[in-house]
């Protein structure tokens, strides 16, 4: 499971930790939609070829529209003891876009705070 860890630096620590917490619930809220692959009938022969099977797959992703499920990007946040202070655990590996977009929303919410920080998503 892929994870982000914050250390912050700096004084007020509970006031950051409070802020990274209001991200973390506003990341909870975000969904991205993934294809089920239970909704996938079994290909026939005339499928063999990659190129056949990409255009299925397509094809498949139009008519099933019901078969996408939304999943959270965030699946856990909270405060931790060690080496960080808070903690971020995907759903999934994440692109380096979604590890961006955290980054953005962490500056915004702590820089009203005041304090310094290092990210390591590993």
């Amino acid at each position: 499971m892929t994870k982000t860890y914050i250390r912050i630096f700096g004084p007020p620590l509970m006031k950051a930790i409070k802020a990274l917490e209001g991200v973390a619930v506003e990341m909870s809220k975000a969904t991205e939609v993934k294809f089920s692959h239970k909704c996938v009938p079994y290909p026939t022969r005339l499928q063999s070829d990659r190129r056949d099977w990409n255009n299925y797959l397509k094809n498949l992703s139009q008519m099933y529209t019901d078969c996408y499920e939304p999943q959270k990007i965030i699946s856990d946040a909270s405060m931790t003891l060690g080496d960080y202070d808070f903690v971020f655990e995907w759903s999934d590996k994440p692109t380096l876009k979604k590890v961006q977009d955290l980054i953005e929303k962490i500056d915004t919410a702590l820089a009203k705070v005041g304090v310094h920080y290092t990210l390591t998503t590993e």
